[in-house]
C-alpha cells in the first residue's frame, strides 16, 4: 500500500536510479542504501521478509536469521538517515520491510501502453504515435543503470529492456502507417537488433515503398544467413511470406490508401457521448474483434446498456474511416419484417425483388449494426447468416437478450457496471461531480437497481426534484419511482418498468409463471429449490431446469457457481417487477417457499458432527431465503416460525443472531396454538437457551422449567433430559455449580437408560464443567478425557472442541501450559473448521492466557482484545464463570504488566481482523 503523493518516494528508474518526494530531488549516494531502496519499492508497498531482503541484496552469503536482522536494522537506519525528513516511508512491518514509494516513471509508461493501444484499436494513429513517443521519452539510459549488475535488479532491468524495444518498434510501425520516411530510424534499429525479424520487416517495407525492391530483398537474405548462422533457424512463416510478396510485387505492401466513399446513409445522429463511464475496456474489446470480418453479439439484460456500448463501439469504427450502418430492430413485429428493415436502414428501396444482393454489396468492408433483436432472433440469424456469405470484409454487430445461436458467433456478455463505475456514472449524470467517491447514499442507490446503467440514469435523473437523502430512502420503490428517462431513449428506456416489461412480454405463459414465483427467493435458489416453489400448478418440475435455462439465455436470471453449486438468481429490480406481477398468488407462493425452507431447517437439525461445515455452509448460503420465510410465516403461519427456527437455533446463536432468533421464538409461540406438543416443548427449550446466551438467566430459568414440565406431562423422556441439559447450563451461568451438577447427573442417567452416546456426552461435559467450578479438578479432568473419546467416536467436532477447551481450563488451573497450548489449538482448528466463531473465540482466550503465563503480556492483552471486540461483534457474551473469570484475570493482570503501554496494545489490537489472528495461530 503506497502512501499520498506528498509522502511517498518516487523512485526514477529509467536510466541511473534518482529518488524524489514531491517537488525534492536528492541522491542517495551509498550503493546499498539504493539497493535496498529499490528492493523494497519492486515490492509495490507490500512487505518483504528478511529473508528474501538478505537473499537478494548478500546472495548465497549464509547468515543466521539473528544476524540478518542485526544488518537489515543497521542498513534501513542508513536509508532513513539518508532520506531525512522523509524516512517515516520506510516502515518495519513483522517479519520484513516495506517502502511507501512508487515506480514513477515506470507506471507512466504502464500506463501509457494500453493508452496507445487503444487509439490505434481506433484508429488514432497520430494520437498513438504522440504516447508512444512521450513514453520513450522517459527512459535516460538504460533501465537501472547504475544497479542492473545484481542479479535481481537485472531481471527486471531486462524487462524494461524489452518494453523499450517494443515501443521503438511501436513507433516505427506507427510512422510507416502515417507515411513517414522512416528508413534511416529503423535502419539503425536494425543494425542494434540484426536478428529481430519484426524489425527487419519493418525496414523492408520501407525500402520497398520508398522504390528501392532490390535493398529490400538484400535485406532478408542477409537476415536470412545471419539465423542460420549464429543461430542454426530458419527465418519464420512471416519473414518468408514478406519475401514471397516483394517477389510478386504485392500492392498490401504499398501504404494504405483513402477509403473509397461510403455508399451508405451517413449516420448524422451517431455522435460521441458525454461522459462515457464504465464500459470503455468493453468498447476496446469490441473493436478488437471487429476488426477483422465475423458476427459479434452483445447480450444482457434490461437495462445493461447493450445500445449505448454498440453506439460508442460503432462511434470508435467511424472515426477509422470505415463505413457504418446501423438498424433499430425494436419496432419489428416479425422475423419476416427484418430483411426490409435493414434495406431501409442502408438506403435501398425494399421492394422490388430480393433486396439482399445490393445490402451486401453496400455493406462491403463496414460494420453493421443490428440493434435490439432479441424479438426476431430467428429473422436476424437467417439475415446474418445471408449476408456473412455474401458481403465481402463485413462486420456484424448485434445487440440481444439473448444470442442468435450462430456457430461463428462470438458473444459479449454485458452485466452490472462495478460499483466504482456505477457511482461515477451516477455522479455524472446528476451533475453531482462535488459528492465524494464512497458516499454511502450513492453506494446505496447504484446497489439498489442492480448497479445497471439505465437505472442509475433514471435514479440519477430524480435529483432533480428530490434530494439525494430522499431518493436514498425511497430508492426500494425502483420499479415505481423510476420512469422518467429521455425522449430520445425510445419508450423502451423511458422508465425500468418499461425495460423488463418488454422482456416480459417475449416470454412464453409457463416461463412468465416461473420467472414470477421465483422472485419469494431472496438471494437466490437452487435448482432443487425451484422445482419445489416454481413448479406445481400446471407447471411439472421436470420443465423448471429447461426454463430456467431460457431465462438465463435471456439475460433475465443469473447463474452463478460457487461453493453451493449453481445457484439461480434474479436481480433485485426484476425481482421487484415479478413480485408485482405475482399478485394474488403471492401468497400461495410463499407459502410454499416457506415449507422449503422448513425441510430445509429440518435437514440441518443435527449439528456438530463431521457434515457440520456442510450444513453451516448451506444455511449461511440461505440465509436470506430463511429470514423471508420466518417474516411472512409470523404474519401468516406462526407455526411454520416453529419448524424453521427451532432447528437452526444453533446456526442463529453462532452466527450472531442470538437475539434475532430468541425474538422470532418468543413472538410465534404467542401466536400459535398453546396445546401442549413435542413440537411446541422443543421450541420453548431452544427458546430457552437462546435467553440464556444472551444473559437473561432469570427469564431462561423459567422457560426453560416449562420446557421441563411439558416433556414430562408428555412422557418424552429425551425431550426431559435435554431440557435438564439446559436447565444444568443455566444453573451454571448463575454460578450455582451444586445445582448444575444435580441436573446434569439425572441427565447422564436418563440419556444412558436410553442408550443415546450423543447426549449422555454432552450431559456428561457439563458434570466435568460443574466440578471444575466446584474446585473438583481431578474429578473434572476424568470425565472430560471419556467425554473427548466419546465425541471422537461419534465425530461429532462441536461437542469435541467445547469438551478440549474445558480440559484446556482444567490444565490452565494446574500450570500445564504446554497441555493448555496443545489442546486450546486442536479446539481452535476444528472450530475453524466447522465455522463457529464463538468457539474459535474461548480457544483464543485459553492461548492469551498461556502467553500471559509465559511472560509475554502484551500478546496477551492483544489475544484477548481481537478475541474481546469479535465477541461483542457476534452478541456472544462469556457465561460460563470460571471461563470468565480466566479471562477477565488475564486482562487485568496483563494490563497492570504494561502499565501505560497497555493503552498502545489494545489500540492497534482492536485494527486487527479477528479472522487473521485465527488463522494466523491455526497455522
Amino acid at each position: 500500500m503506497t502512501g499520498s503523493g506528498d509522502h511517498r518516494l518516487d523512485l526514477h528508474v529509467l536510466g541511473p536510479v534518482g529518488f524524489r518526494v514531491g517537488n525534492e530531488s536528492f541522491e542517495i549516494a551509498r550503493r546499498m542504501e539504493r539497493t535496498l531502496a529499490v528492493r523494497l519499492a519492486l515490492a509495490r508497498g507490500r512487505i518483504v521478509p528478511d529473508e528474501a531482503i538478505a537473499r537478494d541484496l548478500w546472495g548465497d552469503e549464509e547468515l543466521e536469521p539473528e544476524r540478518i536482522a542485526e544488518r537489515l536494522r543497521v542498513l534501513s537506519h542508513r536509508l532513513r538517515r539518508a532520506l531525512g525528513a522523509h524516512s517515516s516511508v520506510v516502515r518495519r512491518e513483522s517479519g520484513g520491510y516495506a517502502l511507501d514509494s512508487a515506480l514513477a516513471d515506470v507506471d507512466a509508461v504502464d500506463e501509457a501502453v494500453p493508452q496507445a493501444a487503444a487509439f490505434r484499436r481506433t484508429g488514432e494513429t497520430k494520437r498513438a504515435l504522440t504516447v508512444v513517443t512521450e513514453a520513450l521519452a522517459a527512459w535516460r539510459g538504460p533501465a537501472f543503470a547504475d544497479l542492473r549488475d545484481l542479479p535481481f535488479i537485472a531481471v527486471e532491468a531486462t524487462k524494461l529492456d524489452d518494453l523499450h524495444r517494443e515501443l521503438l518498434v511501436q513507433r516505427v510501425e506507427l510512422e510507416l502507417d502515417l507515411g513517414i520516411d522512416i528508413t534511416a530510424d529503423v535502419e539503425r534499429l536494425v543494425i542494434d537488433h540484426p536478428l529481430d525479424e519484426r524489425l527487419t520487416g519493418l525496414a523492408v517495407i520501407a525500402l520497398y515503398r520508398a522504390g528501392r525492391q532490390a535493398d529490400a530483398l538484400e535485406r532478408i537474405q542477409r537476415l536470412r544467413a545471419r539465423l542460420a548462422d549464429e543461430l542454426g533457424v530458419d527465418p519464420s512463416a512471416a519473414t518468408t511470406e514478406l519475401e514471397l510478396q516483394l517477389l510478386r510485387q504485392d500492392p498490401l505492401l504499398q501504404a494504405p490508401e483513402a477509403p473509397r466513399p461510403s455508399r451508405l446513409p451517413d449516420l448524422i445522429w451517431l455522435t460521441p457521448r458525454d461522459h462515457f463511464v464504465g464500459r470503455t475496456d468493453d468498447v476496446h474489446t469490441l473493436l478488437d474483434e471487429l476488426d477483422r470480418p465475423g458476427l459479434v453479439t452483445i447480450v444482457g439484460g434490461p437495462g445493461a446498456g447493450k445500445t449505448v456500448l454498440a453506439r460508442e463501439t460503432a462511434i470508435a469504427v467511424r472515426r477509422a474511416n470505415r463505413p457504418i450502418a446501423w438498424c433499430d430492430l425494436a419496432a419489428l413485429s416479425s422475423d419476416s419484417a427484418v430483411v426490409p428493415a435493414l434495406a431501409a436502414a442502408i438506403g435501398i428501396d425494399p421492394g422490388a425483388g430480393d433486396p439482399l444482393p445490393e445490402c451486401a454489396d453496400r455493406l462491403a468492408g463496414a460494420l453493421l449494426v443490428l440493434d435490439n433483436a432479441e424479438h426476431v432472433v430467428d429473422g436476424v440469424a437467417e439475415v446474418v447468416r445471408s449476408l456473412q456469405w455474401k458481403a465481402e470484409r463485413l462486420s456484424i454487430l448485434v445487440t440481444s437478450q439473448r444470442p442468435l445461436r450462430l456457430r461463428a458467433e462470438q458473444t459479449h456478455q454485458l452485466g452490472a457496471l462495478d460499483p466504482e463505475a456505477a457511482a461515477e456514472l451516477f455522479r455524472v449524470r446528476c451533475r453531482a461531480e462535488e459528492l465524494l467517491p464512497g458516499d454511502e447514499r450513492v453506494t446505496a442507490i447504484c446497489a439498489a437497481v442492480d448497479h445497471l446503467p439505465l437505472g442509475i440514469e433514471l435514479a440519477a435523473g430524480l435529483v432533480r426534484t428530490l434530494t439525494l437523502d430522499q431518493l436514498a430512502a425511497r430508492i426500494h420503490q425502483r420499479t415505481r419511482l423510476l420512469v422518467s428517462g429521455n425522449r430520445d431513449s425510445g419508450a423502451r428506456h423511458s422508465s425500468l418498468r418499461a425495460a423488463i416489461d418488454w422482456s416480459h412480454a417475449l416470454l412464453d405463459p409457463p416461463s412468465r409463471t416461473v420467472l414470477d414465483r421465483l422472485a419469494v427467493f431472496a438471494g437466490g435458489c437452487t435448482l432443487e429449490a425451484a422445482e419445489q416453489v416454481a413448479g406445481g400448478n400446471g407447471i411439472p418440475a421436470t420443465e423448471i431446469p429447461v426454463i430456467l435455462a431460457d431465462l438465463h439465455e435471456r439475460s433475465l436470471l443469473t447463474v452463478t457457481i460457487g461453493e453451493g453449486g449453481r445457484r439461480y438468481r434474479l436481480l433485485e429490480s426484476i425481482r421487484d417487477y415479478a413480485l408485482d406481477r405475482l399478485g394474488r398468488d403471492e401468497d400461495a407462493v410463499r407459502r410454499e417457499h416457506a415449507r422449503w425452507c422448513a425441510n430445509l431447517a429440518g435437514r440441518t437439525e443435527r449439528y456438530g458432527g463431521a457434515d457440520h461445515a456442510e450444513l453451516d455452509r448451506e444455511l449461511r448460503l440461505e440465509e436470506a431465503n430463511l429470514r423471508a420465510a420466518i417474516e411472512f410465516a409470523l404474519e401468516n403461519d406462526p407455526p411454520l416460525v416453529l419448524d424453521i427456527v427451532t432447528p437452526t437455533w444453533w446456526y442463529w446463536w453462532s452466527h450472531g443472531a442470538i437475539d434475532t432468533g430468541r425474538d422470532w421464538l418468543r413472538r410465534a409461540l404467542a401466536a400459535a396454538d398453546p396445546e401442549p406438543t413435542v413440537e411446541r416443548a422443543t421450541s420453548i427449550r431452544v427458546s430457552a437457551s437462546l435467553t440464556r446466551n444472551s444473559g437473561q438467566y432469570g427469564e431462561a430459568r423459567v422457560l426453560g422449567e416449562q420446557a421441563l414440565q411439558m416433556f414430562r406431562d408428555l412422557g418424552d423422556e429425551r425431550g426431559y433430559g435435554a431440557s435438564l441439559i439446559g436447565l444444568g447450563i443455566t444453573s451454571l451461568a448463575g454460578r450455582d455449580y451444586e445445582q448444575c451438577l444435580k441436573q446434569a447427573t439425572e441427565a447422564v442417567e436418563i440419556f444412558a437408560a436410553l442408550a443415546n452416546e450423543r447426549l449422555r456426552a454432552a450431559a456428561q461435559n457439563l458434570v466435568g464443567t460443574a466440578l471444575r467450578g466446584l474446585g473438583r479438578t481431578a474429578e473434572a479432568e476424568a470425565v472430560f478425557q471419556e467425554v473427548c473419546a466419546i465425541w471422537r467416536a461419534q465425530e461429532d467436532l462441536r461437542g469435541l472442541g467445547a469438551t478440549l477447551c474445558n480440559l484446556a481450563l482444567v490444565r490452565h488451573q494446574v500450570g500445564d501450559y504446554a497441555d493448555v497450548r496443545r489442546l486450546s489449538l486442536e479446539a481452535l482448528r476444528i472450530y475453524r473448521e466447522i465455522n463457529l466463531t464463538e468457539g474459535v473465540i474461548d480457544a483464543v482466550d485459553l492461548i492469551a492466557g498461556v502467553e500471559l503465563a509465559e511472560g509475554r503480556p502484551a500478546d496477551a492483552l492483544r489475544l484477548l482484545t481481537i478475541a474481546g471486540v469479535e465477541r461483542i461483534r457476534i452478541g456472544a457474551p462469556q457465561i460460563i464463570p470460571d471461563e470468565l473469570d480466566a479471562r477477565e484475570g488475564a486482562e487485568v493482570e496483563a494490563r497492570r504488566q504494561l502499565g501505560l503501554a497497555a493503552t498502545a496494545v489494545v489500540a492497534e489490537a482492536r485494527a486487527v481482523p479477528f479472522d487473521v489472528i485465527a488463522r494466523e495461530l491455526a497455522t
